[in-house]
């Protein structure tokens, strides 16, 4: 075995003498020069929301009322009332994120900066304090205003600032903020996370890293680092683990706690499919000489391999994900912030959001590189549930600066986030940025911003200077984990292209291809794909009335930020479905365009192995309600991508052909041991009656091989139900279903009804009774009223009874609340 990277989830608190206070806050208007309540975190936008000046920014067009904020410096005022000041200990004011360029002072005195919403500041503040009333003041800048004058003087392009001066390339802070082509403005100034006051005796640990740093006859060697908020005096401290014993440890840093251990034998944390996710959990304790507490918390850690193989072959370029010298096949999408506004992103959400992807056999996620870090609830659950991440340093389709102040601050970004992050198993692959390099290649900014020769040469030397020296130093200090300056490696267009490195291929959206080049325009690692649709009609009613559901109205206009917009969308759905009768049926259809675009791609991907070695679509989810790319829209809603997406990813599975007009299917398998299976094909006619039966056995493999082709030529122009069932490799019995339709007209059928409907109030799950008399295609089934979520939908239904398990909230659903819709 190779070199093995020993990661660790660490909970960072302090014990000492001391104790913490939470600050709550209130807003300075500027306009009216009023206090505005805010609570112990969020932005100006929040509050001016919570206080009812503001409407919600979702609904309508009610986006452009918050346009000024941003244009403005805001003061945040918080007190604390202090009984004592203790002579002989620490008192620090602690941020988790200041947002972004804001400073802080106490009673009246100013203690420092924040200049990195991706940054965590602490300031020691005991000298400024006092016995009784203390007053905290933090006064933002507008980001605007912060960078107006660097931007004006040298412009750096950003194709998705949408404001008239391009600031987001200075700004350390989540791009898509500035507006992006699924997202509204919303420049945001406040705190993601609450502030405290922390005060304690001798020291505090606040963060973690750990490097592997030889593995040989199956023992491993690394180093546990633990980070001090103090510059500790010259005095050792003793560090207690239940797995590895006792050990004084001497600072070998200003501010690190280092030792070094062994593991004999370790057991692997390996992605959901592929094994086991083991995680090991140790206690530790850290105390002063003389007993003092300074830490205390349970560790779990993980230890696994990563590398990515790059190497030329006889398609081209690989780009081949191996954990554990194990060739993994990648499988997921694209992630984005849950939220526009950072502070309303909460654990069960990110919880929710890892649990869907393992639900539906994702074993990678990409953390994209517009928005935030990911927070460690949801690196925790990506560990647990085994999703791997392939995490984007946050830039994003601009170019960037290269001065020596910039970079201090990236710098000091990276000091933090990058021990954080690769703390984790789950954690596979640091990507330097998101088509920075293509967008600078192939998007023609040299002309479209007018950059001379000289300029360009200052914005390319830049590049180089953060992304393929910063940011692969730090990478290479605190985590050892496979970096790559940039994604995708290779352009769209060109066919060459396809065959080198990772690939985002928007041909269909951004460009003329055909649906079918979904499938046959095939990266070796697809890192981004997609086409858009409309979320269901419980979220449209969130922030339309029925009377704005038309393609022009002015909020489906606002709700619709890409520059292709609804016209793309309507475009593919009536050459797949024809013209939509009204806008509910639009919504209907757009939902299987998506499903269909997306789905022909995942099959292609999975067909191609092992030339393709990972398919990521775009996107996963939301950060506001709106018209995107997502397969979960921002309330949580299924669309019917993410119920097609479920069965595309399945470890072993029969996936079709859709680039071929025959009955084509492939039998896939991600698992690495062979194994036998017996194959039963059904034919039968649109009625069900059977046509035919066919069976054989094969021994399955790595590589996709095509199942029953001869046999089923005869149907290839037969309106024809397939049923293939197969064992898998525990011996589990699965089943697909094809309904291969070729006639241009399907002709009337009668509409279904509702048996019965079963309700669990105790569990809120239900069961609704579906009866229908004629086959139907994309049968969907929702309600008007109640937020429900189906076990399966957008399922062919051939005729008979059927029955539908969902979950819901709030109340429960009435039969006259429960509609369908069906081809």
């Amino acid at each position: 075995m190779g070199k093995v990277i020993l990661f660790f989830i660490i909970g960072l608190c302090c014990f000492s003498s001391g104790y913490s206070q939470v600050l709550s806050w209130k807003i300075l208007h500027p306009k009216t020069g009023k206090w505005v309540a805010l609570g112990e975190k969020g932005s100006v936008q929040e509050a001016l929301i919570n206080s009812k000046e503001l409407p919600d920014p979702f609904y309508g067009d009610n986006e452009k009322l918050f346009a000024w904020i941003e244009n403005y410096n805001w003061t945040f005022e918080a007190h604390i009332k202090l009984d004592s000041i203790i002579s002989d200990e620490f008192y620090e004011l602690d941020f988790p994120s200041i947002d972004t360029y804001g400073e802080v002072f106490v009673n009246g005195t100013s203690c420092g900066k924040g200049e990195n919403a991706f940054v965590a500041y602490r300031f020691d503040v005991k000298s400024l304090l006092k016995v009784g009333d203390n007053v905290i003041r933090v006064i933002f800048t507008s980001p605007i205003a912060e960078k107006r004058k660097e931007a004006e003087r040298f412009v750096y392009p950003a194709p998705n600032d949408a404001g008239s001066v391009k600031v987001a390339p200075y700004c350390r802070k989540p791009q898509y903020q500035f507006g992006w082509d699924w997202s509204l403005r919303m420049v945001t100034m406040g705190f993601w996370e609450p502030a405290q006051l922390v005060h304690f005796k001798y020291n505090r640990v606040i963060g973690a890293n750990s490097v592997t740093r030889e593995i040989a006859d199956d023992k491993s060697s690394h180093s546990f680092s633990l980070f001090l908020s103090q510059t500790p005096p010259v005095m050792d401290f003793v560090w207690e683990s239940k797995l590895f014993g006792v050990k004084t440890i001497s600072p070998n840093t200003s501010k690190a706690l280092t030792r070094f251990e062994e593991i004999e034998n370790p057991k692997l944390w390996w992605p959901r499919g592929h094994g086991d996710q083991y995680l090991y959990e140790d206690e530790w304790r850290i105390t002063t000489i003389d007993g003092t507490v300074i830490y205390h918390d349970t560790v779990k850690f993980g230890v696994r391999t990563s590398e990515i193989i790059q190497e030329k072959d006889q398609w081209g370029t690989s780009f081949q994900v191996v954990v554990n010298g194990r060739k993994i096949f990648c499988k997921g999408g694209d992630y984005i912030p849950d939220d526009i506004f950072p502070a309303r992103i909460s654990d069960e959400k990110l919880r929710k959001q890892v649990q869907t992807m393992a639900e539906c056999n994702f074993n990678m996620v990409r953390i994209w590189g517009g928005g935030m870090y990911a927070q460690e609830t949801f690196l925790e659950e990506c560990d647990k549930l085994g999703i791997m991440v392939w995490h984007d340093f946050m830039f994003a389709c601009a170019m960037y600066p290269g001065s020596d102040k910039f970079l201090e601050n990236v710098r000091l970004e990276l000091s933090q986030q990058v021990p954080r992050i690769a703390s984790h198993p789950s954690l596979v692959l640091f990507n330097g940025n998101n088509e920075v390099d293509v967008a600078w290649k192939n998007w023609g900014f040299q002309d479209q911003y007018k950059i001379s020769k000289k300029n360009q040469e200052i914005i390319l030397g830049d590049y180089n200077r953060l992304f393929k020296e910063l940011i692969p130093q730090a990478v290479e200090h605190y985590a050892g984990i496979p970096y790559e300056h940039t994604s995708p490696l290779s352009n769209w267009g060109n066919d060459e292209f396809y065959n080198h490195g990772t690939q985002h291929y928007w041909g269909v959206w951004h460009g003329k291809d055909p649906m079918s080049n979904m499938g046959t325009k095939i990266g070796r690692f697809n890192a981004e794909y997609g086409f858009q649709s409309f979320p269901e009609y419980s979220t449209l009613s969130t922030f339309s009335k029925i009377s704005d559901w038309s393609l022009e109205s002015a909020v489906m206009k606002c709700h619709q930020k890409s520059y292709v917009g609804n016209g793309m969308i309507a475009k593919h759905a009536d050459l797949l479905f024809g013209k939509s009768k009204s806008f509910e049926e639009f919504v209907y259809f757009s939902q299987l365009t998506q499903a269909e675009a997306v789905e022909t791609a995942v099959n292609a991907h999975r067909i191609d192995k092992p030339r393709c070695s990972g398919t990521l679509y775009w996107q996963v989810n939301d950060c506001w309600p709106a018209i995107s790319w997502s397969s979960v829209d921002y309330y949580g809603n299924w669309k019917a991508l993410q119920y097609r997406i479920r069965n595309s990813y399945e470890d072993v599975a029969i996936l079709k052909d859709k680039t071929s007009p025959e009955c084509r299917y492939f039998l896939v398998s991600d698992k690495e041991e062979f194994f036998r299976t017996s194959l039963q094909c059904e034919v039968l006619d649109m009625n069900g009656g059977l046509l035919e039966t066919f069976i054989c056995h094969r021994t399955v493999t790595t590589e996709p091989s095509v199942v029953f082709e001869e046999e089923l030529k005869k149907y290839n122009a037969v309106d024809c139900i397939v049923k293939i069932s197969y064992t898998d490799d525990l011996g589990k019995l699965n089943s697909f279903s094809d309904f291969h339709i070729v006639s241009k007209e399907i002709g009337d059928r009668e509409q279904p009804k509702i048996i019965d409907l079963l309700i669990n109030n105790d569990a809120k799950t239900g069961t609704v009774i579906i009866e229908n008399e004629d086959f139907l295609l994309d049968f969907w089934i929702y309600s008007s009223t109640s937020k429900l979520h189906f076990e399966n939908n957008f399922i062919n239904l051939q005729s008979g009874k059927h029955a539908f398990r969902f979950s819901f909230e709030g109340k429960s659903p009435e039969k006259q609340d429960l509609k369908f819709m069906f081809r």
